[in-house]
Order: C-alpha cells, then structure tokens, then sequence
C-alpha cells in the first residue's frame, strides 16, 4: 500500500511538473506573441516614417510636371489658334488674288 502511495504521489509530481513547464511554455509563447505585435507595431511605423516624405515629394514632383505640361499645352494651343486665324486669313487673300486675276 505505501509503495502504491509513493507512486501515486510521483505520478502527481510528474504530472505537477508537466503543468509546470507547460505554463512556463505558455508564458514564453505569451511572451514571445507580443514581443510580434511590438515588433510589427514598430515596422509599420517605420514603414509609414521612411516612405511618407517619399511619396509627398514624388507626389510633388508629379505635379510639378502636370503643371509644366498644361503650361506647354496652353502655349501650343495659342500657337495653333494664331496659326488657324492666319490660315483664314490667308485663305481669303487667295481668293481675293484668284478673283482679281479671274476679272483681268
């Protein structure tokens, strides 16, 4: 009987143990679970620091350049304008000339 006793109580020391070194692995993995979030955490702000200033000056550089080409298109717009009340122009010149030379 007290050997079964002794064994009984082993066995309940085992398993103690077990519970032991299981909560202890717990704790780690607890540990370890937040140690990721703070971790991620700190990535996603890095990320947010290094590339924000990035993306406004690419941001700013595009429209710079959208601004240097509607500049570019409205003075190309004027020219043609010129160009096509001159081509009017001209055009009734040449028909004044032909109408000229038709009644000589």
């Amino acid at each position: 009987m007290e050997e079964t006793l002794k064994q009984i109580l082993s066995e309940l020391q085992n398993v103690n143990q077990g519970m032991h070194d299981f909560e202890k692995r717990f704790d780690n993995l607890d540990k370890d679970m937040n140690e990721l979030k703070d971790g991620q955490e700190q990535l996603k702000e890095s990320t947010i620091n290094r590339f924000g200033p990035y993306i406004e000056e690419v941001a700013k550089h595009i429209d710079e350049r959208f601004d240097e080409v509607k500049d570019t298109l409205e003075d190309q717009q004027r020219v043609i304008d010129t160009l096509a009340v001159r081509s009017v122009n001209h055009e009734s010149e040449i028909k004044d000339f032909k109408r000229i030379l038709k009644n000589q």
